[in-house]
């Protein structure tokens, strides 16, 4: 009979004051549990006096929905093609700056993936990134993009270098040739992906290029230089960082 009475008495509190404390005499909501929960079966959302709510499905992650103020059940992302790995981190930096070259001619001999960067390569300031690894299992994609445009060498060929440096050493690096009369200009494309970097916080990203043959006039990329054709903007980098990892 004390066992009934308890249970009344319990219910009773609980709709009268529409909040119930687990080791707590102060609930701060309708139920304030103070303390570890052990779920053995579902946790649903979404019920109703009539239906019982979502238990969610394989793949799904549970999900605080502070637009409709209510908790669900989302579905896991993964990036396509890279198996079990979805995007981690990504960022995209711009640069109007850019780096012009005039003659003499640059080297025109091979570049070696490692190499520390030099004087003969010239940075563009706005490029300059950082990313970080937290996971052994990774790949980071950077696609960089920009433009390059001669001026005073008429109908001459240009030679040209843009690599990619990460910790101010050279992993990728594209060579590209401008042919064209005054003013001529073309969209340059660097696409690289290194995989299994070692986890660390704050890798230093940053794109440089080089001259190979001028042979006469002025080569400018990311920048305008003969202004009848191109402006800054038009003439403006890009650079993406993009960092994958197991979910």
């Amino acid at each position: 009979m004390k066992k009934i009475i308890i249970i009344k008495s319990l219910l009773f509190a609980i709709w009268m004051n529409a909040q119930v404390g687990v080791n707590t005499s102060n609930p701060a909501g309708m139920l304030d549990v103070n303390g570890d929960i052990s779920v053995r079966k579902e946790i649903r959302t979404g019920g109703t006096n009539q239906l019982k709510g979502s238990a969610g499905v394989a793949g799904t992650i549970f999900h605080n929905n502070t637009e409709l103020h209510e908790n669900d059940w989302k579905s896991i992302k993964i990036a396509d093609g890279q198996g079990s790995m979805s995007v981690f981190s990504l960022n995209t930096v711009a640069d109007q700056t850019g780096a012009s070259f005039s003659s003499p001619n640059g080297a025109t001999t091979p570049y070696t993936e490692g190499t520390a960067i030099t004087s003969a390569w010239t940075v563009l300031p706005g490029t300059s990134d950082t990313f970080s690894i937290t996971n052994a299992v990774n790949k980071v994609a950077f696609t960089f993009q920009t433009t390059a445009q001669k001026t005073g060498n008429d109908n001459a060929s240009t030679g040209f270098a843009c690599g990619i440096f990460v910790d101010n050493t050279l992993r990728a690096v594209r060579t590209d040739v401008l042919i064209g009369s005054e003013g001529s200009y073309k969209i340059f494309n660097l696409n690289a992906t290194l995989a299994g970097l070692t986890p660390k916080n704050n890798y230093s990203v940053k794109v440089a290029c080089t001259k190979r043959n001028l042979n006469s006039g002025t080569l400018g990329i990311g920048r305008a230089v003969n202004t009848d054709f191109l402006n800054n903007e038009m003439s403006q980098s890009v650079l993406t960082t993009s960092v994958l990892q197991p979910y």
